[in-house]
């Protein structure tokens, strides 16, 4: 057998054993501070925002103007009479609210004095007619004596004594008395009252008996043929109303939503409002009531109506949702991930979209969430890429168990009916008879 060394020998392993660990200990320490890894901090990016876009459209965008304004009647006018007396007849069923065809009578003022005024206008016609006959003879007679006498007289002298002046006197008194029967019988026509055009009865102020006059209110008429709306616009967009394709539509107040009749474009007021300097507009509504067409639905006088009026296109426009104009004259691209900072110029705006004068093509991708601060190149993400990505990855736990429940719930519903357990009753029943 070969024989340990000597030295090993002398060594007292429980001792040098502990020692020999330390040692490797301090030496492993010193290796790993000396190779220690360096740890640097990076840049801890935030990540980015997800926001809504839309997308910018080209073509044809005609300027729309929606207003408010007044409904009224283009004729308004108050029935007076022209000659006094008492009211005798009045048809009572054509009250405030009715409708009136063109020449349809309304009340009639007690027509004797004028009968007899006119009478008495045509037997004074009738006299005055035989005087002018019976001078008319006398000039005849006048006439053949001077003939007969042969003598020659001055023109002056000759024309008394053919008795001009009387015949003249004579034609004049007939023409006054056939002036006064014309005047009757025109007293006696208007003692008739009837409506002046196709109206609407608005009000009515008199009763049988009451004695009227000129200047007395009767009626209060509206014509119904047509109904106007005065609407205030801006000023600058007058060139692109003014034009005789423009389109007009009108909505009541009480009528149904997205419910509208056409109107017509009538002229522009050339009077700008002193505080706000807006333009005014007239349109018209032809058959307000429905008279023609029942079907339609009526215009109410004096009723607050929304008016639309589509004017020209100036070409080939850019358009955008108003959410996606910031600060009235910019717009946020989204391109590559990031946003770009681009000015715009606008044409004019309506309800949900700015038209753009200038600064986009058109398909472009803006922003349309609002946003505290943004600037140049910074990173963001679509909602519509985050619900693809979301997607992709598959549900997230609360949507798995959502799902489990709902499959669990389904397969309890279509599982069959458990079969009722036998009583004791029908079990004891059931052993006697295997016994038998």
């Amino acid at each position: 057998m070969m024989s340990k060394h000597p030295l090993l020998n002398k060594i007292n392993w429980s001792i040098a054993f502990p020692v020999l660990l330390i040692v490797l200990a301090v030496m492993i320490s010193n290796w790993l501070l000396r190779e220690k890894p360096t740890m640097q901090r990076g840049e801890r990016k935030a990540p980015p925002l997800t926001v809504e876009v839309a997308t910018a459209e080209y073509g044809h965008f005609p300027l729309t103007i929606k207003a408010l304004g007044k409904v009224s009647a283009r004729e308004l006018v108050e029935l007076q009479p022209q000659v006094d007396g008492r009211v005798e007849w009045l048809n009572y069923d054509l009250g405030p609210g009715s409708t009136l065809a063109k020449g349809e009578e309304l009340l009639r003022i007690e027509r004797e004095p004028y009968q007899l005024a006119l009478q008495t206008a045509r037997s004074t016609l009738a006299e005055r007619r035989a005087e002018l006959q019976q001078e008319q003879g006398q000039r005849l007679v006048a006439k053949e004596e001077y003939e007969l006498l042969g003598a020659s007289l001055p023109d002056a002298d000759q024309s008394l004594v053919m008795r001009e002046p009387q015949l003249a006197a004579a034609r004049a008194r007939m023409d006054a008395a056939q002036a006064q029967v014309g005047l009757a019988e025109r007293d006696l026509r208007l003692t008739s009252i009837s409506s002046p055009f196709n109206a609407l009865l608005v009000s009515r102020t008199v009763d049988i008996g009451d004695r009227v006059a000129p200047g007395t209110v009767m009626y209060t008429l509206a014509g119904a043929d047509r109904f106007q709306i005065e609407v205030e616009v801006p000023a600058s967009q007058l060139p692109k109303l003014n034009t005789p394709k423009a389109k007009v539509r009108i909505r009541g107040s009480q009528w149904p939503r997205n419910t509208f009749r056409e109107g017509r474009f009538v002229r522009v007021i050339p009077v700008l409002e002193e505080q706000g300097r807006l333009a005014r507009v007239l349109v018209e509504l032809d058959d307000p009531l429905g008279i023609e067409d029942p079907s339609r639905p009526q215009l109410l006088l004096n009723d607050l109506a929304r008016v639309e009026i589509t004017g020209r296109a100036d070409g080939q426009q850019v358009r955008i949702p108003l959410t996606a104009l910031q600060d009235g004259n910019e717009v946020w691209i989204v391109r590559d991930g990031k946003i770009h900072i681009q000015p715009v110029q606008v044409s004019h705006l309506d309800d949900e979209f700015a038209i753009l004068e200038s600064g986009l093509q058109g398909g472009e991708t803006l922003v349309i969430t609002r946003l505290t601060s943004v600037t140049e190149n910074m990173p963001v993400r679509t909602a519509d890429a985050a619900r693809g990505a979301n997607n992709r990855r598959g549900p997230n736990p609360e949507q798995k168990r959502k799902q489990r429940d709902d499959a669990r719930k389904s397969a309890a519903e279509d599982a069959p009916p458990e079969l009722p357990e036998p009583s004791k009753k029908s079990r004891e029943q059931g052993t006697d008879g295997e016994r038998g």
